[in-house]
């Protein structure tokens, strides 16, 4: 049941870091109206919130607080009110300043590579399931170099070129863009083939993933039901057998 929780509470976690990035990609491509950017305020603001309720209570529940702020760092960063202070700065008149303008896009930036660590923190149990970190990092390789191959191949932009490597890597294929050259053709293949061993990859590392949960649990719950039977019949153990038990509890704990 506590691991079930953990779960469910990584995966809240994780999604919220998710939305957040995404709000922060689009704001800093696009320029949004005040009513989308009020939308994203209260979305931010709700998340922050959300967030600084999680630390500040695991906060008080830690027994060593001094090892705690060592160790979430991470956290303690996303619960920085960005948009506070720069809504603050246009008060102010700050935010007119084209230095302001440049600093505050790279804070954003630098605020979704801490969002991307904060999902990895939630999710590395299951990164690291099947090895399927590296199969990300080999497909997000995949993904750079087809789109530079792709550029150079058929000298379309570089944002044409990301767009066409992502839709051919994951298979959809919208055809809007199509290679022409025989260089692009095979590009195209390799993407193809990439996209669907990381699709297949994804789908069976989901199932052990939950599968291997389901399991230790099992294993874990029949261990101890089994050391509680034994110690029903506390005077008929030997000394060998109390420390048998004792090395099994100390590896499940």
């Amino acid at each position: 049941m506590f691991k079930n929780k953990k779960l469910i509470y990584d995966i809240v976690m994780a999604l919220l870091s998710l939305v957040v990035i995404i709000m922060l990609i689009i704001d800093s491509s696009y320029t949004l109206s005040n009513k989308i950017t009020d939308i994203f305020d209260i979305i931010d603001n709700a998340v922050l919130i959300v967030f600084s309720i999680d630390y500040f209570t695991r906060l008080i529940l830690s027994k060593n607080k001094k090892a705690f702020f060592k160790s979430n760092i991470i956290d303690l960063i996303t619960i920085i009110p960005f948009n506070s202070i720069f809504q603050a700065a246009k008060i102010l008149r700050l935010a007119r300043t084209l230095k302001f303008t440049k600093l505050f896009k790279t804070l954003k930036i630098l605020r979704s590579a801490v969002f991307l660590l904060k999902i990895r923190k939630h999710i590395d149990d299951f990164l690291k399931t099947n090895n399927f970190h590296y199969v990300i990092w080999f497909t997000l390789t995949a993904l750079f170099v087809g789109t530079l191959g792709i550029h150079f191949a058929e000298g379309i932009s570089y944002g044409n070129a990301l767009w066409w490597s992502f839709v051919t890597l994951t298979t959809v294929g919208y055809g809007d863009i199509s290679p022409a050259t025989p260089i692009g053709r095979i590009i195209a293949s390799i993407l193809m083939l990439v996209g669907i061993g990381f699709l297949g990859m994804l789908t069976g590392t989901i199932s052990v993933f939950f599968l291997r949960k389901n399991t230790n649990t099992s294993y874990k719950n029949q261990t101890i039901e089994d050391i509680k039977t034994k110690l029903d019949n506390f005077d008929d153990l030997s000394s060998e057998d109390i420390y048998d038990i004792y090395k099994v509890l100390k590896a499940l704990k």
